[in-house]
């Protein structure tokens, strides 16, 4: 902590940045809010060793489990029977810094040690409920040398599954190229997620490779009666009912496909704030997941001092479009104060990024701005406000568990967030969203777009720092804790 202490008197206005599409930020938090204390600079784990020997560590991964699980290659001697060998990999959402680096290494192994032909390996890409990849969003998550090397398949999630085990009168069902493989390897890396908890392990089977209707089940655990469940929440696992029904029907998945002579062998990593890869494991799947679990919280969780008057929240590359700006918005739900300013700073150059989104913001804000007496939010404060709030969110709730699809789950959170910091303090400077559509999101929209956005940033703080504690936060992936 000492080390730390160091930096915060060294803190100078310039080391304060934020992304804004390629832009990069600085010198906008005066210097004599940092000098008297205003300023509540996040406080970073210290970095872990990183991994030189990829190669010789993967070998370790796949030769000594995790848990309950033999070794790969004593996997392949038993079951491999000259079928199909899968190897699961993310989709065009996730960054894929780890599947680039690995899977080369992997495939590689996988045929000079363990003697399988290049034509029974499979990449499925684990596109969950999303749209298929394009071929230059393959390329990126395969990385250039392995894309054209390798027979890949998309998955979705309503062609091609088959069953694969049952929960709670639930038929659960899974890509069918994963079920006929003789061996599957889910490529997983480890980091928070703002309702599953945790990604990584698990999470590649289900959503990743389920069918619809599974993937519906387990996703609609999330919500509770205003707002989301008791523990779903990032980086909680523990009681948190999305991975606790995550867990029974992966389970029921692996002992499905034992049952008919397949395994899996999951490898799970961890990616660190400079791209850096510094954990590597395999075995059992939830036992690597747990373990690397606890690691993640030396890499990708940070302390705060308290909880802000004002949290300025960049969305780094997520700030393309609101659906993925949302990540940063919950990020800075974790350090901003009840009643609290939070303000994004987002490009969202392609506007709202997901049309399920945009429809039920429609009916939230609809809820929201009605009118009665003056009595929109607009006009109100105190205990009717919030109730306002709530009867938005508990319509938008109605509205997901009657018709769920990915992308309904964000308007919870954002009006989930909005209840606890008030109408009138979310805001926002973007370029990307149009006017006409200001009225169906629930964020001040602050400043010209024809203005710069440093003019805009600068304008926007002379306005509402005066006097109030801020604290700067510029990767969504953080979990923040108040020390």
């Amino acid at each position: 902590m000492g080390k730390n202490k160091k930096i915060i008197k060294m803190l100078k206005s310039k080391d304060v940045v934020l992304h804004y599409g390629e832009k990069i930020l600085s010198d906008f938090i005066p210097q004599k809010v940092i000098d008297n204390g205003q300023f509540f600079p996040l406080i970073y784990p210290e970095k872990l060793p990183v991994i030189k020997d990829i190669e010789k560590k993967l070998e370790d991964a796949l030769e000594k489990p995790v848990g309950a699980q033999k070794p790969l290659s004593i996997l392949i001697k038993e079951n491999y029977r000259g079928g199909d060998l899968s190897i699961i990999v993310d989709d065009h959402d996730r960054p894929n810094i780890h599947t680039r680096l690995l899977l080369p290494y992997l495939v590689d192994l996988l045929l000079t040690t363990y003697h399988l032909p290049l034509t029974k390996i499979k990449v499925v890409i684990a596109t969950g409920t999303h749209r298929p990849s394009t071929d230059e969003e393959l390329k990126n998550i395969l990385g250039i040398q392995m894309f054209g090397k390798l027979n890949y398949v998309i998955h979705k999630c309503r062609e091609n599954n088959v069953e694969a085990g049952k929960i709670d009168g639930l038929t659960v069902k899974i890509n069918g190229t994963v079920f006929n493989s003789d061996i599957i390897i889910p490529l997983t890396d480890v980091e928070n997620h703002y309702f599953a908890g945790i990604a990584g392990g698990p999470k590649a089977i289900c959503p990743g490779i389920c069918d619809m209707e599974t993937i519906t089940y387990e996703h609609l655990k999330m919500f509770g009666e205003c707002g989301f469940a008791h523990n779903v929440d990032l980086g909680s696992i523990d009681g948190n009912p999305v991975f606790e029904t995550k867990k029974k029907i992966v389970k029921a998945v692996i002992e499905t496909l034992k049952k008919n002579k397949r395994e899996v062998y999951t490898i799970t990593s961890i990616i660190d704030t400079d791209g850096d890869l510094v954990h590597l494991s395999g075995g059992e799947t939830f036992e690597s997941h747990l373990r690397a679990a606890e690691i993640l919280k030396n890499v990708w969780t940070v302390n705060i001092k308290e909880r802000a008057d004002i949290v300025i929240s960049g969305a780094s590359h997520w700030g393309v479009n609101l659906y993925q700006m949302g990540k940063a918005t919950h990020c800075a739900y974790h350090a901003v104060k009840k009643g609290g300013i939070v303000l994004n700073v987002a490009p969202c150059e392609q506007g709202w990024g997901n049309e399920e989104f945009k429809n039920l913001m429609k009916v939230g804000m609809n809820e929201l701005n009605k009118t009665d007496d003056k009595c929109s939010p607009r006009f109100q404060s105190g205990v009717s406000e919030a109730n306002r709030i709530k009867q938005a969110l508990v319509s938008v709730i109605n509205a997901v568990k009657k018709d769920f699809k990915i992308g309904r789950q964000k308007p919870v959170d954002l009006f989930q967030i909005l209840h606890f910091v008030g109408w009138g303090n979310l805001h926002i400077i973007q370029d990307g969203i149009p006017e006409e559509d200001f009225k169906f999101l629930p964020f001040v929209f602050w400043g010209d777009k024809s203005e710069p956005v440093e003019k805009r940033l600068k304008s926007w703080l002379e306005k509402y720092l005066v006097g109030k504690t801020v604290a700067v936060v510029d990767n969504p992936n953080f979990l923040i804790k108040p020390v």
